[in-house]
């Protein structure tokens, strides 16, 4: 009886673990990435104690920051990889539903491609009010 108990307890200990896998890999990550900029931050202002130029490689994420207008390639590459998004995810979608049909026709797990392809049609949204307007052509 004892053991049937722990083997119960077990069986719920893998799936927590599962879910927290990717929690600790997304915290491991800010933690390096704030361990990394606290590293840049503290040289950036050793060479400015110093009277040393700082590297433009230091500069590079507020140099992006200052740099992102509407007409620079930033901003058009963010919105080629919003519609490569909305591409992909509508394709995914609609693949889910066609495989779960073919696979249960009078079942509603077709249902689940909605949910890729719903975040595709916002995404697809998202590029639409994104693109820079349209020059207007002249009238002939």
């Amino acid at each position: 009886m004892g053991l049937e108990i722990l083997r119960g307890q077990f069986q719920l200990l893998i799936p927590i673990l599962g879910m927290l896998i990717p929690i600790v890999a997304i915290v491991a990550y800010y933690v390096n990435k704030n361990s990394s900029e606290r590293e840049r931050h503290t040289t950036m202002r050793e060479l400015v104690r110093n009277g040393q130029p700082i590297p433009p490689e230091l500069l590079g994420s507020l140099r992006d920051f200052e740099e992102s207008d509407y007409g620079d390639t930033r901003n058009k590459r963010s919105l080629v990889n919003t519609l490569r998004g909305a591409v992909i995810n509508i394709s995914v979608g609609v693949g889910l539903m066609s495989m779960f049909f073919v696979m249960r026709p009078n079942s509603w797990l077709w249902a689940l491609g909605l949910i890729p392809a719903c975040l595709g049609v916002g995404l697809l949204l998202l590029w639409w009010v994104g693109r820079p307007p349209a020059a207007a052509k002249p009238a002939v």
